[in-house]
């Protein structure tokens, strides 16, 4: 009798994994930015939206016309927190060697005839340009050369 107990108790188990969402947003961020830390475009494109996919093959064009910049390669990064709102999650991380929180953006979509998925949609500010964080981006005014004496 025991047996049979123990039988229906990991059948029970396995079925009830099986039809649970193992990706969370906080996981699908975390295989996101070490895929980018790869430069490994194909595989950031799994847990992208079709939008943020458009901007990983424009990244992958600036890779291979330049050769690859360190201002857009995250470094080795740890996840601190996710805010789920409905269909949309804000996961909070910091890349290794710097103190500074960032955010990235998650959606759930649906794609096809499957169930919803989280899937990152990156705002062109998430996008890390190894700046100064005191830096103010949106200042216009640029700085005139002095003048060479002549």
């Amino acid at each position: 009798m025991k047996k049979y107990f123990f039988l229906i108790l990991i059948l029970a188990s396995s079925i009830f994994q099986s039809c649970q969402k193992a990706d969370s947003p906080k996981l699908v961020a975390e295989k996101f930015l070490n895929a980018m830390s790869e430069r490994n475009y194909a595989e950031a494109g799994k847990y992208a939206t079709k939008e943020t996919k458009k901007l990983l093959k424009q990244l992958q064009k600036i890779d291979e016309l330049s050769g690859p910049s360190d201002d857009l390669k995250p470094e080795k990064v740890s996840i601190v927190s996710e805010e789920i709102q409905g269909k949309k999650a804000v996961v909070y991380f910091k890349e290794e060697g710097n103190d500074l929180e960032q955010t990235i953006t998650l959606k759930k979509v649906e794609e096809g005839d499957n169930d919803p998925e989280w899937k990152v949609a990156l705002k062109k500010e998430e996008i890390r340009l190894n700046r100064d964080p005191g830096l103010d981006l949106q200042q216009q005014e640029e700085e005139t050369p002095a003048k060479l004496p002549s």
